[in-house]
């Protein structure tokens, strides 16, 4: 047998073994989970600052679609609301024990107290809100945050509070509505504003 094709017979069953050999292994088509982890709690966290930006916690009946992002077991009552005109949520996450932490960067407008009304902040005024995400039954769950008021956008607030001077009998307390109301659209909110 010349030697070309002994060669080449020897070249061909190396690779055939080599195939085989490989083909026993399977190849891994993703990444393991504990790489996509922070990805999932920061997707988690934005769905549910989404829904609150949208004006979820002001309206009990978007409960079922806060439901499976939370922890608590009834929407959370709240004594004030975060106006705001835009968030980011930090890209990365910490963790610390099985429990991670996300930061959520609010660009805040004002602050409605129903006792007292609307309390604009300073134009640029920046709010920091650290979210607790625990694991529950193998699902990754929001389960705190060091500020846990609603932090709905202006459009959603200004509808918010046309509803309620629309609803409320109470005079005293539709005025107030209203000053909120009229301080509110009267203030820009434009997310792009420094």
């Amino acid at each position: 047998m010349p030697l070309f094709r002994r060669s080449l017979l020897i070249a061909s069953f190396i690779l055939g073994t080599s195939i085989l050999m490989f083909a026993q292994f399977p190849m891994p088509t993703q990444r393991p989970q504990e790489d996509t982890l922070p990805a999932q709690i920061r997707e988690l966290v934005s769905k549910y600052c989404r829904l609150d930006y949208e004006g979820g916690r002001l309206d009990p009946k978007m409960w079922p679609k806060f439901q499976p992002l939370v922890s608590w077991t009834s929407p959370q009552p709240f004594t004030k609301i975060n106006v705001i005109a835009r968030y980011t949520v930090d890209p990365e996450s910490s963790e610390d024990h099985n429990k991670y932490s996300v930061t959520v960067h609010y660009r805040l407008l004002g602050t409605f107290d129903p006792g007292l009304g609307y309390v604009q902040e300073p134009e640029g005024t920046i709010q920091d809100v650290f979210y607790s995400v625990t694991s529950q039954n193998t699902e990754w769950r929001v389960s705190d945050a060091d500020n846990p008021l609603p932090h709905p956008s202006r459009a959603a607030m200004l509808k918010w509070l046309t509803e309620q001077v629309n609803t409320t009998q109470d005079a005293t307390i539709k005025d107030r509505y209203q000053n909120a109301l009229d301080h509110l659209q009267q203030q820009s909110g434009s997310p792009f504003a420094r």
